[in-house]
């Protein structure tokens, strides 16, 4: 999964997505590089954002996504995912032509987990803690197990919402900031991602260039997180997961394939 991040605000590549023309070159260049699906976001949840202060309006954040997607998907023959937690922008997204929503909050808001059985598209739920959480607030193992039961929670909501089993994807949430966990526990969750293998369903992980990564490497700049982010990358398809959430798609696909590549003479 290529990002394509359309707000100001993106921690990576923010001034990339600045028209319609930059944003299918971008599109084009991720496609070749062996992207099977591409995420457009119009809303920053980056450590640097306060995500209530500065969150778009719902009229900015259909502007910043919806013409990408719709532009995206006259062009090129590839699945869209929008990245937005509101109801309103997943319908302008899904009628742009998106195929599947990815929702950081889990659809959580009002009317989102409707909104998505009405749609029936796939959806990923992505866990963030609904109170603040300052990292260490618990051990790993229960921060963890606080992860897992979240999850389970919102995937029986959407079950009851009418969302089939089929449609949905979970992803545990990786990042500091607002996701409310540090380098040390970040890491112990990419340790034990193969307990999420127990929900049978497919797993979308996210850590591409993220601050953990950082941390480990002493390195502040996210244009020098590459290599990390690559190691994290190989490290999650070992634990189970199913898509990788990714800016730099040629150098994933290409450590991939050496993984798969050896993994055939096993």
């Amino acid at each position: 999964m290529g990002v394509i991040n359309c707000s100001p605000n993106s921690f990576y590549q923010s001034s990339i997505a600045v028209n319609k023309e930059t944003v299918l070159g971008l599109a084009g260049q991720m496609i070749a590089e062996g992207a099977n699906i591409l995420d457009i976001g119009g809303e920053a949840t980056n450590p640097f954002v306060n995500i209530e202060r500065e969150a778009p309006s719902i009229q900015e954040e259909i502007d910043r996504v919806a013409p990408h997607i719709e532009a995206i998907k006259a062009r090129f023959d590839i699945l869209v995912s929008v990245d937005t937690s509101c109801p309103e922008v997943m319908r302008a997204a899904v009628s742009a032509g998106a195929d599947m929503i990815n929702d950081q909050r889990a659809l959580s808001r009002e009317g989102a987990k409707q909104t998505v059985a009405d749609l029936k598209v796939p959806v990923c739920l992505m866990h963030m803690f609904e109170a603040i959480r300052r990292p260490k607030d618990s051990s790993k193992a229960e921060l963890l197990a606080q992860i897992k039961q979240d999850l389970k929670r919102h995937v029986n909501e959407c079950l009851g919402a009418g969302i089939l089993a089929e449609r949905i994807i979970i992803d545990p949430g990786f990042g500091g900031g607002n996701y409310g966990k540090d380098a040390d526990e970040n890491f112990y969750l990419l340790a034990h991602l193969a307990e999420f293998l127990e929900f049978n369903l497919p797993t979308l992980v996210g850590l591409s260039r993220k601050s953990f990564i950082g941390a480990v490497l002493q390195e502040e700049d996210f244009n020098q997180r590459l290599y990390g982010s690559l190691a994290g990358a190989l490290l999650s398809v070992q634990q189970g997961a199913h898509i990788l959430r990714v800016h730099d798609v040629k150098a994933t696909a290409d450590a991939l394939k050496i993984m798969a590549a050896t993994n055939a003479q096993l």
